[in-house]
Formats: C-alpha cells, sequence, structure tokens
C-alpha cells in the first residue's frame, strides 16, 4: 500500500495545486491508494474555500488542526499570537456555512493500521509542538501503533525509538525477545551518552512561530574556540604592531595629517560594525554580504537559555531534566527515503505545505510505501503569486514576506 501525506496547507492554494500536482505524477508511475491530510486547512492564508473544496476532492483522511478550529470557534484565539489571530478572524469572515460545518466536524485523532493520526502530538494532539528528544519522550508513551504521523511544526523530523520503551509494545514488533534485549541495551548505553551532546530547542518570534534547531556542546565549543582564535590572532597582530619601534618619525605635513585622522576614523567605525555585525565581503557580483560572527558570550547565553526553557517545561511536570531517561533519538530527514529500523517505532512528520518553516521555502509532502518506508519530497511553487493574495486581501504583510524565506 502506498499513501501521500501532507499537512498545514493554511490556504495556501498555490502550494496545494503543486503537491497535489506531483502527487499525481508520481501515481502514474506507481499507484498511490490514498491521500491524507494532518490538518490546518485554513489560517494565514487566501483561499480558505478554494483549499477545503479541493482538498475534500482529492483526500480520503483529513483531521483537524488548531487553526482549523480556531476559524470556526472552537479555540480560544487569546491563544494566538496577533498575525494568527486576525488571519483567524478574516478566515471566519470567508468562509461558507457549508465549510464552517465541515471543518467543526474534523476528528483530532485517527489511527489507521499501522498509523496514529495528529496534528500536533500524541500527548497535545492540537497545540504540542514536537521540538526536542525530551517532548518526544513523552508522546512516545501516548500511542500504541507503530507510526506516529504529525505536522504542526512545518519542519520535517523524525524521532525514532526501541519498541522495547512503549507501555504496550506494538504487537507487529513484538517476539523474538534476544534481539529486542540487545536493542534495549544499545539505545540505554546511546541515550545516556548522547542526551546531553543531542538537545534540540525551540526559537519563538511569535507564540504560533516555531524553528527547529540542534545544537551540541561539541558545535558550541567549536564555534566558541573559532571566536577565541580570530580574537587571539586580532590581538597578536595588534600587539606586534604596536611592539615595532620605528628609528624616527618622518615630518607630517597638515594634508597628511588631515588624511591619518580620515583613516583612524574609518578604522574605527570598520572595528564598531565588524564586533555589531561580522565581516563584510564582495560576492561575484559585486553585492555586499554580512557574514555574522557569534561571540562567545552569545554561545553561552544561548546555551542557558536552552537549559532553562527546557527545565521551566519539565518543571510544570514535576521533573527535571536529569530525571527524564531519553530514550528516542531525532533524525532530520533526507529528501529522499527513509526507513525505520527493525524493531524500533518513530514519529514522524513531513513538513508544511503551505508555510514551511525550515528554511526551505518549497512545499514538503511525503509518501508512505508500507514495504519501502517514507520517501519525502519538496515541490516549488509560485511563492509570489499567493504573496499578491495575501496582501490583496489586506493580511499582515509579514505573512506573505516569511514564505520567500521558508521561515
Amino acid at each position: 500500500m502506498r499513501y501521500a501525506i501532507f499537512t498545514d496547507i493554511h490556504a495556501n492554494l498555490e502550494a496545494l495545486e503543486a503537491v497535489l500536482a506531483k502527487i499525481d505524477e508520481l501515481a502514474r508511475e506507481q499507484p498511490i491508494d490514498q491521500i491524507w491530510f494532518l490538518g490546518d486547512l485554513v489560517g494565514y492564508g487566501p483561499n480558505p474555500n478554494e483549499c477545503i473544496e479541493m482538498l475534500r476532492e482529492r483526500t480520503n483522511v483529513i483531521i483537524a488542526g488548531n487553526h482549523d478550529w480556531a476559524a470556526v470557534g472552537k479555540i480560544d484565539l487569546e491563544e494566538f499570537s496577533e498575525a494568527a489571530r486576525i488571519s483567524a478572524e478574516w478566515t471566519q469572515e470567508q468562509l461558507t456555512q457549508e465549510h464552517i460545518d465541515f471543518l467543526a466536524d474534523l476528528p483530532e485523532r485517527l489511527q489507521i493500521g499501522s498509523c496514529t493520526l495528529v496534528h500536533g502530538s500524541p500527548y497535545g494532539p492540537l497545540w504540542e509542538y514536537l521540538t526536542s528528544e525530551v517532548l518526544a519522550e513523552r508522546s512516545f508513551q501516548h500511542f500504541d501503533s507503530r507510526f506516529c504521523l504529525v505536522g504542526h511544526t512545518h519542519v520535517p523530523i523524525i524521532f525514532q525509538q526501541p519498541d522495547t520503551y512503549s507501555t504496550t509494545p506494538t504487537a507487529p514488533l513484538a517476539g523474538n525477545e534476544e534481539q529486542i534485549k540487545v536493542q534495549e541495551a544499545q539505545a540505554v548505553a546511546e541515550a545516556q551518552a548522547d542526551f546531553v551532546a543531542n538537545t534540540s530547542f525551540m526559537e519563538e518570534d511569535d507564540e504560533d512561530t516555531v524553528e527547529l534547531a540542534a545544537v551540541s556542546p561539541a558545535q558550541l565549543s567549536t564555534q566558541a574556540e573559532t571566536t577565541q582564535n580570530q580574537a587571539h590572532v586580532t590581538s597578536s597582530k595588534h600587539d606586534v604592531s604596536e611592539s615595532e619601534e620605528e628609528p624616527s618619525e618622518p615630518e607630517i605635513s597638515e594634508s597628511d595629517e588631515e588624511t591619518e585622522l580620515l583613516e583612524e576614523e574609518e578604522e574605527d567605525i570598520t572595528e564598531e560594525e565588524t564586533q555589531r555585525l561580522g565581516e563584510e565581503e564582495d560576492n561575484e557580483d559585486g553585492e555586499i554580504y554580512i557574514e555574522h560572527v557569534t561571540s562567545e558570550q552569545d554561545i553561552q547565553s544561548a546555551e542557558d537559555s536552552l537549559n532553562q526553557e527546557i527545565e521551566e517545561l519539565l518543571a510544570l511536570l514535576g521533573l527535571s531534566q536529569s530525571m527524564v531517561q531519553v530514550t528516542n533519538e531525532m533524525i532530520v530527514p533526507p529528501e529522499g527515503n527513509w526507513q525505520a529500523a527493525s524493531g524500533y517505532r518513530a514519529i514522524i512528520n513531513p513538513g508544511g505545505v503551505g508555510q514551511p518553516r525550515d528554511g526551505d521555502p518549497r512545499a514538503a509532502f511525503m509518501i508512505y510505501d508500507t514495504e519501502r518506508g517514507f520517501t519525502f519530497y519538496r515541490v516549488e511553487y509560485p511563492i509570489e503569486k499567493t504573496q499578491e493574495k495575501i496582501e490583496k486581501a489586506g493580511l499582515p504583510p509579514y505573512l506573505a514576506t516569511r514564505l520567500s524565506y521558508g521561515r
């Protein structure tokens, strides 16, 4: 069996059309049995009614997203960012009564064969962003199928866990006790070694915008060492120039003094701007781009902020980070095929169709082949056309701009 799976259209008709066209192309090569959608048909984008109509015609399974229920009054808009609230209110005014009833009746959760379908997470079907192994750890205890398919973050990601850690081991994976014991021992050792070395965190530019990033101490150490080396080289050059003694000081004319003063002022400005923005370089087209150099202080601050966010989250659960045994690993899926290892379960996010947030503006979806695993795809679409519609509708311009950057 083969299933086309996607999520988070957000009323972006052009992106939806591009994804469906690619699915049709793949279906001509090898049949696709069903199409599943994981929530958030509407919100942010300019074509809510058109997207609902097209999706209802083409898909076999549709579940609710937080924006879907917000647009029909089933979720309080106070939890939304300003841009999300404005777009939800605008969407409410655009929807036909038939489409309002349709969105209101969408289920929060479905289980189909070996797959559980939710929008956010199995623990929080509508709202929870799965952005780290710590959060995924809890969610693995809230579904008993082999796979859980999610959306909401708009970022393609996979969390994989040995089946032996499940509260109720999944039926297709039970058995072969000797193999399970070996996998369990390996997973425990790897989890203990990698817990501190691989931690993910959220950066929120508003209440409804989440970007995924992975930072390891090794990376932080490398960045800090690079910054220190750069500072050391600059300092060494400065010391050498000061220690060099000139035999005599030549007479300086008035014009030379003015030139020297201007050069010193330019040097001061360059130093100040370099500290603030990084180094400016010319590219091949003669344009200037700015490369930001992260300071050691910023790196340490980010690491402290990360630890504080995780501790605050776990404190709400009456836990501390040290009390959580992380038994899953986070994987950034390739653009192509991926298969779960034998004896493992997985939470899988195909990425967003209408508003990707992983820095790649192309629409995302995946094909699940029960024999070959999951294949991830990215598709280009006419972004500028969607942007024009957003601006014409009077929606916040920010919602149009972000499409170009995949943020």
